[in-house]
């Protein structure tokens, strides 16, 4: 759609209904159209605290998927790209000749009526874009937000706020990267990925030359070569150097301490995530801060020094002390991260590190098989659930028991795992934690939820 008929849709409030409603992305855009003046209807599997959220705020919220719950006056449609075109109300839409748009082109189209910054990149998106809205915020710029996870801003995925600057994730994975404009564009890491949507890695670098094309400013760091491959003959470009930041990081139990030089000016902040690649997403965001606020000399010093209060993103690096082990868990899914997020938990000085997989997408399994079992190198013990699909057919790639097997050959076959089940998994490693283990779980699926069970409280464990 062009962008002169997006600036008259989202200028006339009207009635939308979403189809699946309560995932993280498709709750922040129903907030911020709520907060517009539009009516909103949504539907989806579960009910959980985004649900209730939209319903206290005036959303009328539906369990399930049903012809029913699709209103009569409703003008356009929201589709998650969970669900697919034979979900019954997408069909019914379609029916009626209603539109119904991906979220990302209708999240880009919002962004460009403000002076956005758009973060994008494989990796560190949420928590960069998170870091922003809180430096922004701590500055004095009550920015809007629309972020992949949930934080304690008000309106915890999404808010308008009251100033022009907009903060938004924007997801490559889908293509609607190449809709957004914003004033300033942050590329936290380029590397291929999402090959059930890009056939090869030229297809995906294409998409990420579209986006900066249509970027004001844009920041990279120097040592990520895609990212400058992408950004390379931008007038535009902020290219951060190891060597000028003079960047140095301590981790410790609590979190890190970082040192920089940032624009001429010296800064020493607390950062409460350990982690090179989070001091590295706290100075992206820092550089993003002060194009967008101007911050110049002392005011650079103020805002990072606030990052000392920040809040992790729901689902990035959460931590929870079970009777003397500490038990993390990270959405993390793609090598990259999982060697990133295994780093910090290294950090921790565990007695040993026990580690939970969910793999997520059987293409991405497939593609990354033993980049997956490689990544997982030095950990005690391995546990592995089955793939998680994403409504994604199992004839597109491999299954958890393809990637067991490379991981036993990689990590010798008595430190791996596999489990039918969240329930037998935690069976099993109740058993084998210890007083002084770091327990990490990660994936992009549901094993979220044996967290939760190991936070709510160990059960019977003769081991702790």
């Amino acid at each position: 759609m062009a962008e002169a008929a997006w600036a008259r849709r989202l200028s006339t409030p009207a009635r939308v209904h979403f189809v699946g409603i309560g995932g993280v992305g498709m709750a922040g855009l129903a907030r911020l159209l709520l907060q517009a003046g539009f009516g909103v209807s949504g539907s989806d599997a579960a009910a959980h605290r985004l649900t209730r959220m939209l319903a206290a705020e005036g959303a009328a919220v539906f369990r399930g998927h049903s012809v029913r719950h699709v209103p009569s006056d409703v003008l356009w449609a929201v589709r998650t790209p969970a669900v697919g075109e034979d979900n019954p109300e997408v069909q019914a839409l379609r029916a009626r000749g209603v539109p119904v748009f991906a979220r990302g082109e209708v999240l880009a189209a919002y962004s460009r009526s403000r002076r956005s910054v758009a973060v994008a990149g494989a990796h560190g998106k949420t928590t960069t874009s998170a870091m922003l809205t809180h430096l922004l915020r701590a500055a004095g710029t009550d920015c809007g937000y629309a972020i992949g996870g949930e934080t304690d801003f008000p309106g915890c995925v999404a808010d308008g706020g009251t100033s022009d600057w907009f903060v938004c994730e924007a997801d490559e994975s889908d293509g609607t990267l190449v809709h957004y404009a914003p004033e300033i564009g942050i590329l936290t890491h380029v590397e291929w990925d999402h090959v059930e949507r890009f056939g090869s890695e030229a297809a995906l670098l294409d998409c990420y030359r579209r986006f900066v094309a249509r970027c004001g400013r844009v920041v990279i760091r120097e040592a990520d070569a895609l990212a400058a491959a992408v950004t390379a003959g931008h007038p535009g470009v902020v290219c951060l150097s190891e060597k000028t930041l003079g960047l140095e990081t301590e981790d410790d139990p609590e979190g890190q301490s970082v040192r920089a030089v940032l624009d001429g000016t010296p800064v020493a902040f607390r950062l409460p995530l350990p982690g090179r690649h989070n001091a590295w997403n706290a100075v992206m965001a820092l550089t993003a801060a002060g194009l967008a606020a101007g911050l110049a000399g002392a005011d650079v010093e103020e805002c990072a020094a606030s990052l000392g209060s920040f809040a992790s993103v729901g689902r990035r690096f959460e931590r929870a002390r079970v009777e003397g082990v500490e038990v993390i868990h990270d959405y993390a899914h793609h090598p990259t991260e999982i060697r990133a997020v295994m780093a910090s938990a290294r950090a921790l000085r565990p007695r040993r590190l026990v580690v939970a997989f969910q793999p997520h997408r059987f293409s991405r399994t497939r593609h990354l098989l033993r980049a997956f079992a490689e990544a997982f190198r030095g950990v005690d013990g391995l546990h592995l659930l089955p793939v998680y699909a994403a409504s994604e057919a199992r004839e597109l790639g491999v299954d958890s028991d393809a990637l067991g097997s490379v991981c036993a050959e990689v990590l010798g076959r008595e430190r791996v795992r596999m489990h039918a089940d969240g329930a037998a998994l935690m069976e099993s490693v109740r058993k084998d934690l210890a007083i002084g283990d770091v327990f990490l779980i990660v994936g992009a699926g549901d094993i979220q939820e044996v967290f939760e069970r190991m936070r709510a409280g160990p059960g019977k464990n003769e081991n702790l």
